[in-house]
């Protein structure tokens, strides 16, 4: 009888979130931790994002995929420095700037929006021109449930560990003061989207062929609870896709009074994030200072959720950021493209020490 009265009870609220979903949409929302959830309407949804509240958005995956792979272990020095300093050299600040001011001419690139899937179209039309005539290069769009695609290019791996992923991924779409506010999103997330680009370009450029399979995202819909990267973590893991790591660049243009950047430390991989700080070393100009930026904080956290290892490298430390994020005045003007450009230095020694050159690791 206990037993009964128990599931009688577990249908009955379940029934009861159908009830109320079919009357106003709900969101199950995870707000610092898997365990710390709700349901939420959408209205209480956009509060948290207009309060710059991180969350994600679990309501299709209350329970993650998680990868059963067991990837090689992360390298614990260079092996290809030669290589990456001479791509770095054609690395220019002013292609990062022309990515971010045409990315943020757009009112806004919020995920439901028009605009925000002409972002993502513009997204996918560089990297398509930018990959030229290469047949080991694609370059597809991921659709969502919602208007606004993601975009993937693909360097097919050329070498015996082809089968593996290496992912470095930024978000494309923004917010302002309210979901339908101007939203130029130049360093939120323009600047993650246009630094690795850039590093997609000068590879491309110097014919870099990987050994490793390598990705570059843009991912929809991050505001609003790293939907898009969700969607793509879940699929990735559902086909047991063999990521190797995967890396986010989410604002990469404002430098903060420290003038160091941010090593986030937590919802990431401690032996991904211990030779990120050797390639910030090895490779930039920058110095770094370990940070925490909490749950949710970006799309990393997604790859992370599925059991894949991630690392993410932030402007400067969690509370030094751009002030301007989330408003009308998230402007080019307030970014240092040769800060950018030292990101995109970081990228091109990601892409090249994990993805490998050819056949050769």
């Amino acid at each position: 009888m206990m037993r009964s009265a128990l599931l009688f009870a577990v249908v009955a609220l379940v029934c009861m979130n159908v009830f109320v979903a079919g009357e106003e949409e709900l969101r199950l929302i995870a707000l610092t931790s898997e365990i710390d959830r709700q349901w939420m309407t959408v209205q209480q949804v956009e509060e948290l994002i207009l309060a710059k509240r991180k969350f994600i958005d679990i309501t299709e995956t209350p329970v993650p995929v998680r990868t059963l792979k067991v990837p090689p272990p992360i390298p614990d020095q260079p092996f290809h420095k030669d290589y990456v300093d001479v791509v770095v050299q054609d690395l220019s600040s002013n292609q990062i700037a022309q990515t971010i001011t045409q990315l943020s001419s757009y009112f806004t690139r919020y995920y439901t929006s028009a605009t925000g899937k002409a972002a993502a179209e513009y997204i996918h039309g560089v990297f398509t021109e930018l990959a030229g005539e290469r047949e080991d290069i694609t370059v597809d769009y991921f659709e969502h449930s919602w208007i606004q695609p993601s975009v993937i290019a693909r360097i097919k791996g050329q070498g015996p560990n082809a089968d593996e992923v290496v992912i470095i991924g930024a978000h494309e779409d923004s917010v302002g003061v309210a979901t339908n506010a101007r939203a130029p999103g130049a360093d939120d997330d323009a600047s993650g989207t246009a630094t690795i680009i850039e590093a997609f370009r000068v590879l491309v450029a110097n014919g870099y062929t990987p050994d490793r399979t390598v990705e570059f995202h843009t991912y929809a819909g991050e505001e609003a609870g790293l939907r898009g990267s969700q969607d793509i973590a879940t699929a990735y893991a559902q086909k047991q896709v063999d990521v190797m790591t995967m890396m986010q660049f989410d604002m990469t243009g404002y430098v903060g009074r420290s003038g160091a950047i941010g090593i986030i430390t937590d919802f990431t991989n401690v032996n991904l994030t211990a030779f990120m700080r050797i390639l910030v070393d090895t490779y930039t100009e920058l110095n770094w200072q370990d940070s925490t930026c909490g749950y949710g904080c970006s799309d990393h956290a997604s790859w992370t959720r599925n059991g894949y290892r991630s690392a993410f490298p932030f402007e400067a430390p969690f509370g030094q950021h751009s002030p301007f994020i989330h408003s009308a005045n998230d402007l080019l003007q307030s970014i240092d493209l040769n800060h950018a450009r030292e990101f995109a230095k970081l990228a091109v020694g990601y892409v090249v020490e994990l993805g490998g050159v050819g056949g050769m690791m």
